[in-house]
């Protein structure tokens, strides 16, 4: 449970992360705008900045792929684990059952002949 806390503490930052990126985003889309330039150089900074914050917003994308990439084959690894444990315990019960039969049919058998 702890790792699972862990992943959420993860979500949580990355949210936080993702929602000071946007806050930057518009605000320096709003300081564009409100500055005073040619138009020409406007349409050159739009651009430049654009081009930036798509490259970050990749990288960005990138970085949570991958995590979440890791978390989900963590999951995948733990599922497979907990159906061999499964299918161990199983089998250990099914061995335990059939000896206790066999133990049981034994003793019913003895006492039968010795009456």
């Amino acid at each position: 449970m702890r790792e699972v806390k862990n992943y959420e503490n993860e979500n949580h930052s990355y949210g936080f992360m993702t929602g000071i990126m946007m806050g930057a985003a518009v605000g320096a889309a709003v300081a564009l705008l409100l500055a005073p330039k040619t138009g020409v150089d406007m349409r050159h900074q739009i651009s430049e900045t654009t081009g930036r914050l798509r490259r970050k917003a990749s990288e960005g994308y990138g970085v949570a792929a991958e995590k979440v990439s890791h978390m989900v084959g963590d999951v995948v690894s733990r599922g497979k684990e907990a159906v061999q444990n499964g299918q161990d315990t199983y089998e250990q019960v099914l061995h335990a059952a059939d000896d206790a039969a066999q133990t049981a049919s034994k003793s019913i058998h003895k006492a039968a002949a010795r009456t």
